[in-house]
C-alpha cells in the first residue's frame, strides 16, 4: 500500500487537500482510496493582551492631550479678546485722525452714549461729529463665560481727538483679561494719552514686561 498526500495554494496559506492511499491487488491492479480532510485554515486576531496594550496606551495619550488642548482652547480665548479690543482702539484713533473728530471706543454694547456701560459685556467705537448724533460705527460682544475685562483705573471709555490724543485721560490705563487659570495667565493692553497702545507679551505681566497683573 502506498501513500502520498497533495496539497494546494489557497489565498496565500497552504491547505491540506487530501490523502491517496493506493492498494495493489492480486492481479496487480490498483484501487485509489481518497480521503477527504477538511480544510485547515489559520485565523488572524488581537489577543486580549494586545488589546490590553492597546487600551493602555489611548488612555495615557487622552490624559496628556486632554489638558494640554484645554490650556489651548483658554489661551485662544483670551489671546482673542486681547487682539480684538488693540484692533478696536486703533480703529478709533484712525477715524479721530482721519475724519477731524472725536472718536470714542467705550464699554457696554447699546446707545451711543459711552455711559454706564460694563468692559464685561463687551465695547463700541463711537464717533461724535460736531453738532451732529452720535453714530456707532463697530460693537464687540463678549458673552457671559468669555475670560474677564477690566480696566485697572476705571475708565469706561476712551475718547480720540482729531490729533490722535486721548482726551480724557490723565494718565495711562490697564485693560486686564483674566480667565479661571487666575493672573499668571492674564494679558493686559495698555492705552496713554498720547494714543499709544499695545498689549502684553507675556503672561502675568504687563505691557512694560516687569509689571504683575492682578486678576479679581
Amino acid at each position: 500500500m502506498l501513500r502520498f498526500s497533495a496539497r494546494q495554494q489557497d489565498g496565500g496559506r497552504q491547505a491540506s487537500v487530501a490523502n491517496r492511499v493506493i492498494v495493489l491487488t492480486p492481479t496487480g491492479g490498483c484501487i485509489w482510496m481518497l480521503w477527504i480532510r477538511v480544510f485547515r485554515r489559520r485565523c488572524s486576531g488581537f489577543t486580549l493582551l494586545e488589546l490590553m496594550i492597546t487600551l493602555t496606551v489611548a488612555a495615557i495619550l487622552t490624559a496628556i492631550a486632554v489638558p494640554s488642548f484645554r490650556s489651548f482652547v483658554l489661551n485662544v480665548r483670551r489671546d482673542s479678546i486681547v487682539d480684538s479690543l488693540v484692533a478696536s482702539l486703533q480703529y478709533g484713533r484712525n477715524q479721530a485722525l482721519n475724519l477731524d473728530q472725536n472718536t470714542s471706543v467705550c464699554a457696554g454694547t447699546t446707545g451711543t452714549s459711552c455711559t454706564g456701560g460694563l468692559w464685561a459685556s463687551g465695547w463700541m467705537v463711537v464717533t461724535a461729529p460736531a453738532n451732529a448724533s452720535s453714530v456707532r460705527l463697530a460693537t464687540h460682544t463678549l458673552s457671559a463665560t468669555a475670560p474677564a475685562l477690566r480696566a485697572v483705573n476705571g475708565n469706561i471709555a476712551f475718547t480720540f481727538n482729531g490729533k490722535g490724543l486721548v482726551s480724557n485721560l490723565s494718565n495711562p490705563e490697564t485693560m486686564v483679561v483674566c480667565d479661571s487659570r487666575g493672573a499668571s495667565y492674564a494679558r493686559a493692553v495698555e492705552i496713554n494719552t498720547a494714543g499709544y497702545i499695545q498689549s502684553s507679551s507675556q503672561p502675568g505681566l504687563a505691557p512694560d514686561g516687569t509689571t504683575p497683573l492682578t486678576c479679581p
